[in-house]
């Protein structure tokens, strides 16, 4: 990373090639050609944020020999593989955030207990949605999904809800409103899962299947319903629980945050601070059985799961999730 002043010039951060998975570009900035061919030799991909978490645009290196993974991830849309995923997709997304909750329900028990007792009973009522994920039959993708998605829709709902409790109420959360961010939460949020996904592109990219090609989201064009499709089982424990960290620890406050047209806009000091709460959670460890791997491992080795079942190389794909 170079500082340009006038003609002259100095380093402020100097990284070996071979030492980067990804370069994140957030805000002005600019690339060379020969610095996106360097990436491009090493596997390193280029991923674009705007402000408000949305993935612009992506360089990957070439594509990998991947014909029989991809053949078989577009066969299995139709017959029962592209439901089951879609259950496991699912399944693992509302065990962490039952996970969460319990999380957040132990460290509050002295200092805040009503809060607390809200987020135990709020898990209580998501452990027998999660069984009725589990139950549905392993069909064709679109026979369960609209069962499929009310379901994760009223466990979403609950979960929300009760981190509603947690958050400071001068932040003025009151629910997930997907892209129109009109709160801090909100937007803090979407900038995460910005962030996550590039992770995610980048680990279904390497596992050789079609980012496009999904089975839980409906295929829209220009959408990349599979890498959203595998975001679902990280989100809570990447994501949720930095931006948590960071609202209830007094590290961004209600005034760092503008509002321009009803939405509200992220400043520059919050963004950073989040891009490296996100990126240094992704270097953390935990566990996988008796693994001990980084976050941005775990999905490399998940999206490799997927592909792995799809080419019938194993009979099942676990979900990560943590347990409490």
């Amino acid at each position: 990373m170079k500082e340009f002043s006038g003609k002259s010039r100095k380093t402020l951060h100097y990284v070996s090639v071979e030492n980067l998975r990804q370069v994140i570009i957030s805000g002005k900035g600019t690339i060379t050609v020969d610095a996106i061919n360097l990436l491009a030799k090493n596997q390193v991909d280029v991923v674009i944020i705007d402000q408000f978490g949305n993935v612009t645009a992506k360089i990957v290196p070439l594509e990998f020999r991947t014909v029989k993974t991809r053949r078989e991830q577009y066969y299995a849309y139709l017959d029962h593989r592209s439901g089951y995923l879609a259950k496991k997709f699912i399944e693992g997304k509302a065990k962490n955030q039952y996970a969460l909750l319990g999380t957040l329900a132990k460290t509050r028990k002295e200092t805040k207990p009503h809060v607390a007792e809200k987020l135990v009973a709020a898990r209580e009522r998501i452990m027998p949605l999660i069984e009725s994920i589990t139950s549905m039959p392993d069909e064709p993708v679109d026979k369960i999904r609209n069962s499929l998605m009310g379901t994760e829709g009223m466990i979403s709902d609950i979960y929300w809800k009760s981190l509603v409790e947690v958050f400071p109420e001068e932040f003025c959360f009151k629910e997930r409103s997907g892209r129109s961010a009109r709160d801090p939460i909100n937007a803090m949020l979407n900038y995460g899962y910005g962030v996550l996904e590039g992770e995610v592109h980048r680990a279904v990219h390497l596992a050789g299947l079609d980012p496009y090609a999904g089975y839980l989201h409906a295929d829209r064009p220009g959408s990349s319903t599979l890498v959203y499709d595998l975001m679902e089982e990280f989100r809570q424990q990447i994501v949720d629980k930095t931006v948590i960290a960071q609202v209830t620890k007094g590290v961004v406050r209600p005034n760092d945050f503008s509002f321009e047209g009803g939405l509200c806009r992220l400043s520059d000091s919050v963004r950073r601070g989040l891009l490296k709460g996100v990126l240094e959670r992704l270097e953390e460890y935990t566990t996988k059985g008796d693994e001990k791997l980084r976050w941005c491992d775990l999905i490399l080795s998940q999206a490799r799961s997927v592909a792995k079942y799809l080419r019938g190389e194993s009979t099942a794909y676990e979900p990560y999730y943590l347990r409490w």
